[in-house]
């Protein structure tokens, strides 16, 4: 993979959502500013404090930002939004990182002012009109996307010259003048530059390709000037979809340079110079999924450099193909240890354009850059340079334009000066740009919006003189009182638009200038008097304002939709100043903005909303209402207020909620006249009620309405005759309209018929599905919640109505409906009563009578809902007369079939009756209960007469049956739901009206049937808030028995839900665990006494629990504090079962209990209580705290499940009561983390303190200190499940950490516990922050100095084990990661001992440590040990079974066992029983793969402190990294799938490195580098062994041999051929049985390349016929090396090396191989040589066909799998201790790790692992520390053959391990161990990202026709993607800033 810079630049752009977009351009932001302040902190959120940083004079960090700042731009070009955004979001996080730049310190705090003592600098000349008349229009884009593209800008004077262009291109040469004062002259500074460069014109022969990116469209040429657009710096292909965005070699030679001035020829030459190709750009963003992304080489450490190529690039033809690698000369690599092992261009030349000279703006080139793509002809490119133009100018702008050289009042007039000079600039965009997107509704103008931000930005740093300069050109923009020889607008070609006389665009941008200058500038407009001890300064405002104001009315009027928008959003900063300084504009601002209203008929006029804001927010003033108030100066409100009817259903819905709130607001002011409140306008309120889908708009409604009713109620006889009783008929028939059916709009007031006559436009309506109650596209929910508000609108009236008509007026109504059949309009009117019952108790609230008293209609209405409730339900309701009719034909059918298909007779049918009858009341008629007779006994009767015949045609019939039998059901289920909602209403209409029953069951039954099964929520609430008003009337009559039994029931319904209150029995054997996050819950509920319930009855469970929990909130909201006092066996009810079993304080006694008796009881307590406490009144917490102890001794209960709802519901009353709940928990709870003996004390307080991170969230923060190193030490407990909860809450906690630091201390805490806060805090600080780990002091000797960076590996495993974390040490092959190891060891069990001395704690009793290493290195751990230390008895467990019984029960007596795999492989049972203090794991990947038996037994060993050593941790792929932490931390990566899923797909499916795969590999690489940062410690041998001479590695290609080329032939013609081919290709690992032949021939091409006689063996046929095939004598001989070139090739290596070769030889006739250093006289060779072969066979060739016949002389010893075990180490100190052998013979296997074979210099592959790191592993064995030489490798490789591809696939494999294990790992300060913290959040993001990127891939499949009819439209914007472009996010932003 690349670098993390190219990974994040390029999330940046494919970024699936903006927040990883948004992610990418934070680390981005922290790369870059790393290099000039010294403490970033690496954290999610917006960066908000000043920083330390480096002097301003320090350029060398400067270029290494701007370097970043450079690779960002290009994405400013991008056609995406997202991605343009998301590079400004870069930008401004690297300006808030950076601190603002000041010419000089003392001035840091001063701010730029009008220098009062000099004459303001000029300001410059700008016409409004010339420019609209003369300059060239910006719009979308300027047609030549398919021209070759320009080049990159290189330098500061390229900038100029195209900054000219630009200029002269749209006719604006008058402003180049602007800001070109302080430039050198372009011509002459060119001219110089050829000077100099004279003597190396012909130093290069070609163009060289650049890392850069061409400006598209950016600088583009003027047309007259064709040739220089061939003649840019190197040109560029033009883009295309398949290519790569970076750039190919130009074709340069072949320019013609002859049509160029000599000035640009000499420039070309220039470029063409080796080495000067650095420009400022990078990989451009490649535009969408399919280009392939090509990041570019970086140096050391993440930072960018922006590099050229530094070799000349020849053109390339097609004949010029590249070559192979056995054809290019040389093939050296030259690994240089400074690079980290990349290999790097040579030459690094920093970008000029954006560096500045010293003593200027740091900014200045970056700020000219953007000025340069602000002119533009694209829009995106202007849009791009703006937004960060905008960033800028907010962050950074306070001293832009001043140098170091100049006085501060200079400074000031510099600064003054820049200013304006950009001003100018930005108002010559806004008069030319004409680009216009669509949103919605409305236009948006991103490049005129986003450029009057960026103004505003700069605003906020100008000196007002210079401000108000800006001010009158913006008012000409608006006024263009001239006239203007028009050129047509492109982007609205309307005709009627051009006839205005004005351009509608630039008023626009005017008004949007404007907008953002009042909204940044409010001292512009202000008035007020500045007393200094000089002078008195009078400030008036008002002159400005007025300008506003005018300009302001003039849009208004426009006809325009979008101009009047903005110009009613530009009042809205200054309403205030308006009222208070200019009270006369108010009529004309008033009339205007009615009239606005007025005019408006289009549904789609997108200002309706902004206009009526503005209206709102003036009627607040009183002087505005005095005015509407006074008719002689504005229209009379009974004219303005109708005008705002026709917006009630308008399309957009904050329309409709503006006019109710607006007309709320007119009622709400005393002083107003009434007269304008109307029928129409009541009827709009009802409408609104009946229609509106919004609940926020029908709450504004009811709110209005009531204010209505109280204001007609005022005055007499005013209502009466408004709402007749006609009326209100007419509002009852739609109210009771049955569901389903479309709703009568018939006298429905529609305002736009009723004002305008026949020219009404047509208009989309926004209530057709409401009107028509179509539940397929209305919820019910929906329909339900507005019939129940217009019942209340129209109770309401009920409430206000005088008494003396009331019965008259609403009698027939009410008992109509309370009477009727139908379930609506029983319970509707049902509604109305209570409604109308609570009503007059809020209206009346003196009257002591109750209104059954006084009313003799309620008295009625009591005495009906009392009836309906005691007696039965009716047989059925009118709603359900269709289905049963239904039900009838569908019965009729099933019996008539036996007729038909039966051939039964006709008489023998029983008749079912003609006519239906819902009621059930007359005789012979359809019922329900002829229905169900039907489907029964008529339906086996008919059955049974059948006998055994017909069984086809009665298998139909019973078919049949089913869908009837199951229609029925419907309908009785429908009819319990109608009972259930009728009775229910009726109840709590009855407990309204406040009637004392002679029973109250049937009353608390109906209520109590809502909260159970009630599906509609806002209705089961409406009963929850009618049980409290009946609990309240049985405690204000002394009724005790009814609030006891209903509390009772209450607290039955919460413990319905199985999931919440899960049933003792089921989980009773059940003991260890932690059911809230292990597989043992599945296991138990599966298990055959678990109690299964149907999803039906879960769902009703889950609904009564709802509105139990819903009663209760009601219940606490009536009586607070007095709950407990008024329903005294509440308590018992509640907490009955804790009561009983967990009042002691021994487990084992309540486990007794709990067993015998009480476990369903206290597991209900637990759950109950989890549900009512959050609703209790906080006068009633301390009760609560009487429970804490109950609790604590549940969750130490042996039963699994009595600890989950412990935990559950103790987590939950910390949520409540946090403070005395989380003391509590740090106090007694956490001290049980540390139980090592009791195992259900430590899954008790792990899964409590699970659950409080997940309840309590940012609550928990000031206690998180407490948790996190309890959690951290259970993240390597012994027992999986707390091992992976702790994990999971770890995961949690750590995100949360940065925010606990500012906190101020708990309350309530001891100073005990502050203290120990504050050691926390210290730890967490190391933990968090590698550099602030102290230094360890090992307190034994260690027989060895040693190195720094061992000592750091030291530190860090010391930290490891503070933590109990375990970890991966990788450092590079040969730096001491054993010697390593043993101090850790030494030291820890010193320190053990020493503990265990002093204080006898079982947690420091002696226990030995277990090291498991290969075969190869048992002796060499044991000989270090005792080389190194003095305390540590070592022992080796190695040898027979036998010797090793004899050994093991002698092993805990010795401090560290050494064994092999293959021992704790077949001795596990033995070994897992033991506790051990270490267990180190040596050349640890033998474990990668998860499912061998030795990676079992090995995870199989318990031990406190895990250590895995390898130097390379990812080998194949990433799924071995998950097996090792599997080890490591089990959990911590996820589950083998998961991470399967998250990680290896991704990288794995960017092997081929196509794009569309490159985000999700990006993102997963990047996540995963993250997530094990801190566990892995990685140093390389370049970085930290400065006296290591280099490894050179060199490919040595040798051609097949006539024999081999003769039986690789005859192979590839065969099919296992392919199959070969293809297996390599995909480098599958599984080896499934129908793969195993294609493995087989791959081991057969393999061994052909080495020899053939490693494919013949002894089969004389088969080596006699291949002979003479291959053109030889039958008889030759195969042993003869010249049929093996390898074995050829290694004879002359060995020879070029000095050995084999007799004395006598010349140094002449060696090759140049071996000069590599001066010769040595002694008698033996200066090279000594490490031969590395897969195969044991190929070393028998090696030693009898080559030494033996060739070169008897060489001296070797020979190591593979046949040696001994033990006489390894042997052989291996005798290698190194001898100079006198020459070579070692070592098999890969088993010569390939751990061992240190530094006696050689040379190391020579025969053969090759498709496993690179084996090779590298093998390799370093001669590389490591005590090596004096320089290290050759050679790989020998045939060349054409299947080795090439060998080593093809090992490059993939190493790109893939680089990038999980970086130089991040280096050390504890680079690590960035707060990144722990920052993770685990990421990776939820970067998932989606993920999913959203397949999703891409599956919508790209579209077909292909469809894809190329769409392709040429361009996509609208999405409605949130202009959502930045306001004033109130604008100066939300510049509050952060």
């Amino acid at each position: 993979m690349t670098s993390r810079l190219d990974r994040l630049l390029l999330l940046l752009d494919t970024g699936s959502s903006t927040s990883v977009r948004t992610t990418a351009a934070k680390q981005l932001a922290q790369l870059a500013a790393k290099s000039v302040i010294s403490d970033v902190a690496i954290v999610e959120e917006d960066v908000k404090s000043p920083r330390q940083h480096v002097g301003v004079g320090d350029p060398a960090a400067w270029s290494e930002l701007m370097a970043v700042v450079a690779r960002i731009l290009p994405y400013l070009h991008s056609k995406s939004h997202d991605t343009r955004s998301a590079a400004s979001v870069a930008l401004s996080q690297i300006f808030t990182l950076v601190p603002v730049w000041h010419p000089y310190p003392e001035c840091e705090g001063k701010i730029p002012a009008e220098a009062p003592t000099r004459s303001a600098p000029d300001f410059p000349t700008f016409s409004v009109r010339e420019l609209m008349e003369k300059g060239t229009l910006l719009l979308a884009s300027s047609g030549k996307e398919f021209t070759k593209p320009t080049g990159i800008l290189g330098s500061s004077s390229e900038v100029k010259k195209a900054r000219k262009e630009a200029m002269g291109r749209l006719g604006l040469d008058f402003l180049e003048s602007v800001g070109a004062a302080d430039d050198m002259d372009i011509e002459k500074e060119l001219a110089a530059d050829e000077e100099g460069d004279a003597e190396m014109e012909n130093g290069s022969n070609g163009i060289h390709a650049t890392n850069g990116i061409a400006r598209e469209a950016s600088m583009p040429i003027s047309p007259t000037e064709p040739v220089k657009l061939e003649a840019r710096d190197s040109p560029m292909p033009p883009p295309s979809k398949s290519s790569s965005p970076t750039p190919g070699p130009s074709n340069g030679t072949s320019d013609d340079l002859s049509a160029l001035s000599a000035r640009e020829r000499n420039r070309l030459k220039r470029k063409r110079k080796a080495g000067n190709s650095a420009f400022v750009a990078a990989p451009p963003p490649p535009q969408g999924m399919n280009t392939k992304y090509t990041p570019m080489p970086v140096g050391q450490g993440n930072k960018a450099r922006l590099v050229g190529q530094e070799e000349p690039v020849r053109s390339i033809k097609r004949a010029d193909t590249p070559k192979s690698p056995s054809e290019v000369t040389s093939d050296k690599v030259v690994v240089d240890p400074s690079k980290g092992g990349a290999v790097v261009p040579k030459a690094e030349k920093q970008s000029k354009a954006l560096e500045v000279q010293p003593g200027c703006w740091v900014w200045d080139g970056l700020a000219k850059i953007l000025e340069v793509d602000l002119f533009s002809l694209a829009w995106e490119v202007r849009h791009g340079a703006a937004m960060a133009l905008r960033e800028l100018l907010k962050l950074q702008g306070k001293c832009g334009g001043m140098r170091t050289s100049l006085s501060w009042e200079d400074n000031e007039i510099a600064h003054e000066k820049w200013c304006n000079d950009f001003a100018v600039k930005f108002l010559y965009i806004f008069v030319l740009d004409r680009f216009g997107d669509f949103v919605s509704d409305q236009v948006v103008a991103p490049v005129r919006e986003t450029v009057s931000q960026t103004l505003a930005s700069l605003l906020l740093h100008m000196p007002k003189r210079s401000i108000l300069h800006v001010h009158s050109i913006l008012l000409q923009m608006i006024r263009q009182d001239f006239t203007v020889v028009q050129k047509p607008s492109v982007a609205r070609p309307q005709a009627p638009k051009l006839d205005v006389g004005h351009v509608w665009e630039v008023r626009h941008a005017g008004l949007l200038g404007i907008k953002y200058e009042v909204a940044v500038r409010a001292d512009l407009v202000e008035s007020k008097t500045i007393e200094s001890p000089d002078q008195t300064i009078v400030q008036d405002g008002r002159e400005v304002l007025k300008g506003v104001v005018d300009a302001a009315v003039l849009g208004l009027g426009d006809r325009d939709d979008d101009v009047r928008s903005v110009a009613a959003t530009c009042l809205l900063p200054v309403a205030e100043h308006l009222v208070s300084q200019l009270p006369d504009e108010l009529p004309r601002v008033l009339a205007v903005l009615w009239s606005c209203l007025s005019d408006m008929k289009d549904d789609l006029s997108s200002s309706v909303g902004a206009v009526m804001d503005l209206l709102g927010k003036l009627v607040a003033y009183d002087r505005v209402i005095n005015i509407i108030a006074d008719e002689s100066v504005s229209q009379p409100l009974s004219k303005l207020a109708p005008t705002l009817f026709p917006f009630f259903r308008h399309t957009i819905s904050n329309v409709r909620l503006a006019v109710v709130k607006t007309l709320h607001s007119f009622m709400s002011v005393a002083s107003l006249p009434k007269d304008w409140i109307s029928l129409p306008f009541m009827r709009l309120l009802f409408q609104n009620l009946v229609v509106e889908e919004r609940t926020d708009i029908r709450e504004s409604t009811l709110s209005a309405w009531r204010l209505v009713l109280s204001i007609l109620r005022a005055s007499a006889g005013w209502m009466e005759t408004m709402l007749a009783q006609q009326v209100q008929l007419e509002w009852y028939a739609v109210l009771m309209m049955p569901l389903g059916m479309p709703l009568d709009t018939a006298t429905f007031y529609d305002p736009l018929v009723s004002a305008g006559g026949q020219d009404t436009p047509e208009r989309h309506n926004v209530d057709k599905n409401m009107l028509a109650q179509d539940l397929a596209l209305v919820p019910m929910e929906i329909v339900l919640r507005a019939r129940v508000a217009a019942a209340t609108a129209l109770a309401n009236i009920v409430a206000v109505w005088p008494t003396a008509s009331l019965e008259d007026m609403f009698r027939p109504i009410l008992m109509h409906y309370i009477e009727s059949s139908s379930m609506l309009q029983k319970f509707l009117a049902a509604i109305i009563t209570e409604e109308w019952a609570q009503g007059v108790s809020i209206t009346l609230p003196d009257e002591k009578r109750l209104l059954i008293d006084f009313s003799p209609l309620a008295h009625d209405l009591s005495t009906k809902t009392l009836e309906f409730l005691q007696n039965d339900p009716p047989a059925a309701y009118h709603e359900q007369a269709y289905t049963l009719a239904r039900i009838h034909g569908e019965c009729y059918n099933l019996l008539q079939s036996f007729a038909y298909d039966c051939k039964l007779p006709h008489t023998s049918i029983p008749s079912l009756g003609t006519e239906v009858d819902v009621t059930g009341t007359k005789e012979g008629c359809f019922t329900l209960e002829t229905a169900e007779a039907a489907v029964g006994d008529m339906f086996t009767k008919l059955k049974d007469s059948l006998g055994r015949t017909k069984k086809r045609e009665l298998a139909i019939i019973k078919d049949k049956r089913i869908k009837v039998v199951g229609s029925i059901e419907r309908y009785v289920d429908i009819k319990a739901q109608y009972d259930i909602r009728v009775s229910a209403a009726f109840a709590a209409a009855f407990v309204a009206l406040k009637a004392t029953p002679e029973k109250v069951s049937p009353i608390v039954k109906g209520i109590m049937n809502g909260i159970k099964s009630e599906e509609d929520v806002h209705l089961q609430t409406r009963s929850a808030v009618a049980v409290a008003a009946f609990t309240e009337f049985c405690v204000d009559r002394n009724l005790s028995q009814p609030p006891d039994k209903i509390v009772k029931n209450l607290c039955t319904f919460l413990c319905q839900d199985v999931d919440q209150t899960p049933t003792f029995i089921s989980y009773k054997k059940l003991l260890e665990g932690i059911l809230s996050f292990s597989k043992s819950q599945s296991t138990a509920t599966n298990g055959k006494d678990a109690t299964t319930t149907s999803p039906e009855d879960a769902a009703k469970a889950r609904l009564s629990r709802r509105g139990a929990g819903q009663a209760f909130v009601e219940l606490s909201r009536k009586f607070g504090p007095r709950l407990l006092d008024v329903i005294p066996r509440m308590w018992q009810s509640m907490a009955g079962g804790l009561l009983s079993a967990c009042m002691g304080d021994s487990p084992t006694k309540m486990d007794s209990l709990i067993e015998k008796q009480y476990g369903q009881d206290v597991i209900d307590s637990l759950s109950v209580l989890k549900a009512v406490i959050p609703t209790f009144h906080e006068e009633l917490w301390p009760k609560l705290n009487e429970l804490f102890p109950m609790i604590a001794l549940a969750l130490r209960s042996r039963f699994a499940i009595i600890r989950q709802c412990a935990a559950r519901c103790f987590a939950t009353v910390s949520s409540t009561i946090t403070v005395d709940a989380m003391r509590f928990v740090i106090e007694q709870i956490i001290p049980y983390f540390g139980d090592a003996t009791n195992l259900s004390n430590r899954q008790g307080a792990t899964e409590l303190v699970y659950h409080i991170v997940q309840e309590l969230d940012l609550k928990a923060l000031p206690y998180i200190i407490f948790l996190i190193v309890p959690v951290l030490g259970r993240m390597s407990d012994q027992n999986d499940d707390i091992r992976s909860t702790a994990t999971n809450t770890f995961a949690s906690l750590v995100k949360m950490v940065p925010l606990e630091a500012g906190l101020p201390d708990p309350p309530g805490f001891s100073e005990d516990l502050l203290k120990r806060r504050e050691e926390e805090r210290q730890f967490l600080t190391q933990l968090l922050d590698g550099s602030k780990v102290q230094t360890y002091e090992i307190p034994v000797t260690i027989n060895a100095e040693l190195r720094k960076y061992q000592q750091e590996g030291v530190n860090w495993l010391a930290f490891l084990a503070k933590y109990q974390l375990h970890g991966i040490l990788c450092d590079d092959m040969g730096l001491g990661k054993t010697l390593q190891s043993i101090c850790i060891l030494a030291s820890k069990h010193s320190e053990r001992a020493k503990r265990y001395k002093e204080t006898k704690s079982p947690d420091s009793k002696h226990l030995p440590s277990l090291i498991v290493c290969p075969p190869t290195l048992t002796g060499h751990w044991y000989y270090e040990i005792l080389k190194y230390t003095n305390n540590l008895r070592p022992i080796m467990y190695t040898g027979n079974s036998r010797e090793r019984c004899r050994i093991l029960p002698k092993l805990k007596a010795y401090d560290i066992v050494v064994t092999s795999y293959e021992v704790v492989r077949n001795d596990i049972t033995s070994l897992q029983d033991m506790h051990w203090h270490y267990c180190i794991l040596d050349e640890g990947h033998i474990i990668k793969n998860a499912k061998t038996k030795l990676t079992k037994a090995v995870k199989n060993i318990r031990a406190q402190h895990r250590l895995i050593l390898s130097g390379t941790p990812i080998q194949n792929n990433v799924l071995e990294l998950w097996s090792l932490f599997d080890f490591l931390m089990p959990g911590f990566l996820g589950s083998e799938g998961q991470f399967n899923e998250r990680f290896s797909k991704p990288i794995l499916s960017n092997r081929d490195g196509k794009a569309k795969n490159g985000e999700a590999a990006a993102l997963a690489l990047e996540a995963l580098h993250k997530q094990v940062l801190p566990f892995l410690l990685r140093r390389l041998k370049e970085d930290v062994l400065n006296d290591l001479p280099p490894k050179i590695i060199q490919d040595y290609y040798c051609e097949l041999s006539d024999l081999q080329k003769q039986m690789y032939d005859d192979f590839s013609r065969s099919r296992a051929h392919a199959e070969a081919e293809d297996a390599v290709r995909t480098d599958k690992e599984q080896k499934s049985p129908q793969q195993q032949h294609v493995f087989q021939s791959l081991q057969y091409l393999r061994k052909l390349c080495n020899h053939p006689a490693l494919v013949l063996k002894d089969d004389k046929v088969a080596t006699q016929e291949a002979f003479v095939k291959a053109g030889y004598h039958s008889d030759a001989n195969l042993s003869d090396i010249q049929h093996a070139p390898k074995i050829l090739a290694l004879r002359q290596l060995l020879s070029d090396c000095g050995i084999g070769v007799s004395p006598g030889l010349t140094v002449e006739s060696r090759s140049e191989l071996a000069d590599a250093e001066p010769s040595s006289t002694g008698a033996f060779s200066q090279h000594r040589v490490l031969i590395f072969c897969q195969m044991k066979q190929m070393l028998d060739i090696i030693e009898t066909d080559l030494f033996k016949q060739h070169m008897p002389s060489v001296t070797y010893m020979r190591l593979d799998g046949g040696t001994d075990a033990n006489k390894r180490h042997a052989i291996v100190q005798t290698f190194n201790s001898d100079p006198s052998i020459d070579c070692l013979l070592l098999t890969t296997h088993v010569g390939g790790l751990g061992l240190t074979l530094t006696g050689a210099d040379t190391v020579i592959f025969v053969e090759h692992d498709w496993n690179p790191m084996k090779d590298l592993q093998a390799m370093d064995r001669a590389h490591r520390i005590g090596q004096k030489k320089v290290v050759n490798v050679y790989r020998l490789i045939t060349k054409g053959t299947l080795e090439e591809k060998i080593m093809g696939l090992q490059r993939f494999k190493l790109n893939i391990a680089n990038s999980v294990v970086t130089q991040q790992n280096s050390g504890l300060s680079s690590m960035d161990t707060d990144l722990v913290l920052d993770l685990f959040r990421r990776t939820s993001e970067e998932e989606d990202a993920a999913a959203a990127s397949k999703k891409k891939e599956h919508d790209a499949a579209a077909t292909p026709a469809q894809k190329n009819v769409l392709r040429g439209l361009e996509d609208l914007p999405p409605e949130d993607e202009y959502q930045s472009l306001d004033v109130s996010s604008f100066i939300g932003s510049l509050a952060i800033a």
